[in-house]
């Protein structure tokens, strides 16, 4: 486990790196431009790739350990080819009546989204099976590799040719092409290494049952992460039809700084917790399932108050530390982003309640409340308060997530509260923002790097000891 999280640590310091390379190389209008081909590219492996992927993780242990998972592999490329033609097909079509990202060609438009749909997501897979098939060195040492090829090829080609979205993008994926190619080499290689049986390819063959077992299994879960994309990922381009994409590119901005941090905060916790909370479920008992639950929320509920606190209380410091002076304007965002980020986090808490529960129909009712609230709010805030309605219409969506997860879920499960333990958060979080105010007021507000930088520093020791102090009863009795 300590491996893993060093690996989580060293991904997230070389992911804010990159934000502040990015930044300095390419203009706020040009992050508008990566923050829609992203999104163009997400609608596609999320909908369409994404509960693929995690059929194959519930039977990978299988395949491998009968000797199948080779030919499953290719049906999988296959798939991932024949849904590449139908993205390119889809926005060479759309592109008639709408332009997804403006300025940018349509043939790289396709040529990186069916890249990314190809080389990113068979990247994505075979680094992950090799975790799941307990090789871990490889998996931190792939995973870190690929971000840093990815950010060094970025550079060069945005460096030699031209400071655009595409470039930049097209260094990303020529990393997870190379990467795809070594870690597949290495995962057939111990996927052989861990056959048990030799099974005949005729129980390999696709048939009408397979096919509907898949369908079964992938379909729920294809609109709950497109109704994610709509909720997280939609508005993008509302605004850059509204306001522009130099407004976008700032916003993204902001947001990816308080995602990235919130990010860090959220892997780390969860590596610890998760295990736990999915331990302590494993029976039918809902008393047991509610109480893991509430242990389970009032470590993540409680020490995620405080990150975003701290996480406003020095946004101005992390803009100066992360961005490059043309995106410290963003620094008024990242508040809008840390409450967006929280109210996702929850939302995932209460999802794992309905999990344990085996009743995640409970969660279809928030996720298509969010994803209409999110771009209708965004709508119509943007008209009056420009790209602080973005931040605001997000937030308003998250909240109105957490109170329909809340709702639905109480229906049926005995959800119980930390209430005590926030309210005591709620009081440190206060006076966290309170001493940072009063340092600002006495000692003035950080405007350069070095300055900002040591700020950041003592605030970052400040709460590491908040929430060593408030999660160390629940971590020695995870590590017992």
């Amino acid at each position: 486990m300590g491996l893993i999280i060093f690996g989580r640590i060293a991904q997230a310091v070389f992911s804010l790196l990159a934000l502040r390379i990015v930044t300095t190389m390419l203009s706020p209008e040009e992050m508008g431009r990566w923050s829609l081909l992203l999104a163009v590219t997400a609608f596609f492996v999320l909908g369409l790739v994404n509960p693929i992927g995690m059929f194959i993780n519930r039977r990978l242990h299988t395949w491998v350990e009968a000797g199948k998972i080779n030919q499953y592999m290719k049906y999988y490329a296959m798939y991932l080819i024949g849904v590449s033609i139908l993205a390119a097909t889809f926005l060479y079509g759309f592109n008639l009546f709408y332009v997804v990202v403006p300025g940018m060609p349509l043939p790289w438009v396709i040529a990186l989204v069916v890249s990314a749909i190809i080389f990113a997501t068979l990247n994505q897979t075979y680094t992950p099976s090799l975790n799941m098939l307990g090789h871990r060195g490889w998996f931190v040492l792939l995973t870190l590799v690929t971000v840093v090829v990815g950010l060094l090829l970025s550079v060069l080609l945005v460096y030699w040719l031209n400071a655009e979205a595409e470039l930049w993008q097209a260094g990303q994926l020529l990393a997870q092409a190379v990467m795809a190619l070594v870690g597949g080499i290495i995962f057939f290689r111990f996927a052989k290494q861990q056959r048990k049986t030799d099974s005949s390819r005729e129980s390999m063959t696709i048939n009408h049952t397979k096919v509907m077992l898949v369908f079964a299994f992938c379909w729920p879960l294809a609109i709950s992460v497109l109704l994610t994309w709509v909720q997280g990922q939609s508005y993008r381009f509302l605004v850059q039809d509204m306001i522009g994409l130099q407004a976008l590119g700032l916003f993204v901005v902001g947001y990816g700084v308080s995602a990235s941090l919130i990010g860090v905060y959220e892997s780390i916790i969860s590596t610890y917790f998760i295990p736990m909370f999915y331990k302590r479920t494993a029976s039918e008992d809902k008393l047991e399932q509610a109480q893991a639950w509430h242990a389970y929320a009032s470590a993540m509920f409680s020490s995620l108050l405080v990150t975003v606190a701290v996480i406003i209380a020095v946004s101005e410091e992390v803009a100066y530390v992360l961005l490059n002076e043309k995106f410290f304007q963003a620094s008024q965002y990242i508040m809008w982003g840390a409450f967006a980020e929280a109210a996702r986090v929850i939302v995932g808490a209460y999802a794992l309640l309905a999990h344990a529960g085996m009743d995640t129909k409970k969660l279809i009712f928030p996720n298509i409340l969010a994803a209409i609230t999110a771009p209708l709010f965004v709508y119509l805030l943007v008209q009056d308060w420009g790209v602080d309605g973005v931040g605001i219409g997000l937030a308003l969506a998250g909240f109105v997530a957490i109170i329909s997860s809340h709702v639905a879920l109480s229906r049926s499960f005995d959800v119980i509260m930390p209430w005590t333990t926030l309210l005591w958060t709620g009081l440190i979080s206060l006076v966290l923002i309170a001493a940072s105010e009063a340092g600002h007021s006495m000692f003035g507000t950080s405007e350069t790097f070095l300055a900002s930088l040591v700020w950041l520093c003592g605030t970052g020791v400040v709460l590491l000891f908040v929430l060593f102090v408030m999660l160390k009863t629940q971590i020695k009795r995870e590590v017992v």
